[in-house]
């Protein structure tokens, strides 16, 4: 039979028709699922950001790190700052700031170096900003780190510390640390000149042990054993005693107060007795007392305390 045209046209549409409607609905789903996939990652942001992120509130600024003394957290927030913003004033000069007193908290000069190497930089860095921040007091920590970096940088240290005090900006260290560089590149007299601006300005016993070291330098005897009794009166730091102690007792060996002089050594025995150089120098006392017995017990202690000791070495082989 043959099936007229128009019927088959419908025949046809009646079986596309459905197909176009399959589609759409499989098209709608799709677009369901991938809407519901965005809508979840749009809403998951912000609660992963929130737990990987600080809150502002939170976040310590420079200047409350600073009062805390959190140096590390510090360093570290100017670091990344000035990653972003070389030039950063406020970065800059935190940054110098830290990373110095990073450094002398440190105990060798391994660990030192370092840390104010990136202080110098940082600090540096500042003197090209204009204008520039806090100057008088960059110039300050500038001159006590490159003190800290050893002989060969005590010339740049006398250049900033006395930039700073040209300044006004004199802190109770700051005489104290010029007359120190002086005194190692053997500029004896400015060091004593800047070191009793120190101890006009603040006393302590440090000051006057390292006055009675620098008069010992000039052989001026007298006036360094005054100041090493001013030492002796003013501290509570056996470091400081024991220092004050054997630089007395050389200088009475020196003049031949024997007795004078076995009473220092004593003394530091009296706190300290594995002293290897209290023994050592009590042999000599009685070396030149003429009682070769004791002094050779003497130097026999030095050797069990250290017996690498080269001057008792000397003295019994």
């Amino acid at each position: 039979m043959i099936i007229p045209e128009n019927r088959f046209r419908a025949h046809s549409n009646y079986y596309h028709k459905p197909s176009k409607k399959r589609w759409l609905l499989i098209l709608i789903l799709i677009c369901i699922a991938g809407g519901g996939a965005l809508l979840y990652l749009v809403l998951k942001e912000p609660v992963n950001s929130s737990k990987s992120k600080e809150p502002a509130a939170v976040q310590k600024t420079y200047e409350q790190l600073w009062q805390k003394g959190d140096y590390k957290k510090l360093a570290e927030k100017c670091d990344q700052k000035i990653a972003l913003k070389p030039f950063d004033p406020k970065a800059l000069v935190y940054g110098g700031f830290s990373y110095f007193y990073l450094a002398v908290g440190q105990f060798t000069m391994e660990e030192k170096i370092p840390l104010l190497n990136k202080s110098i930089f940082y600090l540096r860095q500042v003197l090209l900003l204009h204008p520039i921040p806090l100057q008088s007091k960059v110039d300050y920590i500038l001159g006590k780190a490159y003190y800290n970096k050893g002989r060969y940088y005590l010339d740049l240290s006398i250049e900033y510390l006395k930039k700073s005090i040209d300044a006004g900006f004199i802190q109770d260290d700051s005489y104290k640390y010029l007359g120190m560089a002086y005194g190692e590149l053997g500029m004896y007299k400015n060091a004593i000149g800047y070191f009793l601006k120190a101890l006009a300005k603040k006393p302590d016993d440090m000051l006057y042990l390292v006055l009675g070291q620098t008069y010992y330098k000039m052989e001026d005897s007298s006036t360094s054993e005054r100041y090493l009794n001013e030492a002796l009166n003013n501290t509570h730091d056996f470091s400081i005693e024991q220092k004050s102690r054997f630089l007395l007792g050389k200088i009475f060996l020196d003049k031949n107060e024997l007795i004078k002089a076995e009473d220092q050594y004593n003394k530091i025995l009296e706190k300290n007795r594995n002293s290897a150089d209290a023994h050592y120098y009590l042999g000599e006392i009685y070396s030149k007392l003429h009682k070769k017995v004791k002094a050779r017990a003497e130097w026999r202690k030095a050797l069990e305390i250290d017996p690498s000791h080269y001057g008792a070495l000397l003295r019994l082989y």
